[in-house]
């Protein structure tokens, strides 16, 4: 009777626990996708990326050398993915909505550019209508907006010397 019980017991731990095995690593085959499309993005641009972030189904990287800025998301079977030159632009900065509960509603880092007839350059972070909840974000989006103002503010200060 005793190793019965022990049995089912662990019968039952295993099927208890497989659920959570396969959405671990369902998990992980999907930040590797999402890996390897943005390094292909800058393989196919001749570049390399030397500072990246991942997180929900999106992927932000840097070649503070070149100056490039890659970003990729894949929502819905929807892929998004850009190359920016950051020399192009004269600034990022954040948008921030909120609901009427106060609650974080979307996260964009928007890229103003140089010149007045070229439209602003939006990426969009997060958003709650695709995203069931808000994990890292806010730092990845104060991480990237600093780090991305810090790139164009050196590539200006490049230029005015030259």
């Amino acid at each position: 009777m005793d190793s019965s019980t022990i049995i089912i017991g662990i019968i039952m731990v295993a099927l208890c626990s497989l659920p959570f095995i396969l959405s671990g690593s369902n998990r992980t085959k999907n930040e590797g996708k999402i890996k390897n499309s943005i390094f292909e993005l800058a393989q196919k641009n001749n570049t390399t990326i030397l500072q990246n972030d991942f997180w929900f189904k999106s992927a932000i990287g840097i070649n503070t050398n070149s100056n490039e800025l890659f970003f990729y998301r894949k929502i819905k079977d929807i892929e998004t993915s850009e190359i920016i030159q950051l020399a192009e632009y004269q600034k990022c900065k954040v948008v921030k909505l909120n609901d009427n509960s106060n609650h974080i509603e979307l996260l964009q880092i928007v890229l103003v550019p140089n010149s007045s007839n070229k439209a602003e350059t939006v990426l969009e972070i997060y958003n709650a209508e695709f995203s069931p909840q808000l994990n890292n974000e806010v730092k990845i989006i104060e991480k990237w907006s600093k780090l991305i103002n810090d790139s164009i503010n050196t590539s200006t200060k490049i230029k005015k010397a030259v």
